[in-house]
């Protein structure tokens, strides 16, 4: 008789947190990416969750019948990743993705979300995180997306900082800008993952099984 209230209460637990858990269009992913080295980087410099170093982050929508991800990438600049691809690691890497979503209080027009990110398809990547520029990084479009959305609140943009603990400039960062022949910009406004992740009006719900 114990055993079976053990397997129904299990049931009625799985039930609800598949109810509770279910991928919504509008969900934040964010991505943990250990063993690379502009990650760490990235993490290095923002990570001020304690238990995650997220270092990029996209937004899940339905394209048809198929989950994608409108996000901002190297290479590529604004552009769609197929859900199934988005948390698989390059080689040696680690990748675990996190699903956050807005709460209840924080709401937004799902249909202006969309239409702005995928309106942005093809625009450069931002390779030096310039706020007010018709680039992306990651943030940036998450960023704007919601408020594009009418959601001016849920994020809020801070001083950025490229200097590790110690107070020096992170040497990944000081070699990435002298690629770019771009000085470092220190303290302009700007938005990371991980401030991201600790937004009031975020919360984060589960790990996504890759």
């Amino acid at each position: 008789m114990k055993y079976f209230v053990f397997i129904l209460i299990t049931a009625l637990y799985s039930c609800n947190t598949t109810l509770e858990y279910e991928l919504k269009e509008g969900d934040i992913l964010f991505k943990e990416t250990l063993n690379n080295a502009l990650s760490s980087a990235i993490s290095d410099v923002t990570d001020t969750t304690g238990r995650y170093r997220f270092s990029h982050v996209g937004v899940a929508i339905k394209e048809g019948d198929r989950w994608m991800v409108l996000e901002a990438v190297h290479d590529n600049g604004v552009s769609l990743c197929p859900l199934e691809a988005f948390g698989i690691p390059a080689k040696g890497e680690v990748v675990r993705v996190i699903v956050g979503r807005l709460k209840k209080e924080y709401s937004y027009d799902l249909e202006r979300l969309k239409a702005f990110g995928l309106s942005q398809i093809g625009k450069p990547y931002d390779y030096t995180f310039e706020w007010n520029d018709s680039a992306f990084y990651c943030c940036e479009l998450v960023y704007r997306m919601f408020a594009e959305a009418g959601q001016n609140y849920a994020f809020e943009p801070i001083p950025m900082t490229f200097k590790a603990k110690e107070g020096t400039f992170d040497l990944t960062w000081v070699k990435y800008f002298d690629r770019l022949q771009s000085p470092i910009p220190e303290g302009e406004l700007g938005i990371n993952p991980n401030a991201m992740a600790q937004s009031k009006a975020i919360e984060l719900l589960y790990e996504m099984n890759y």
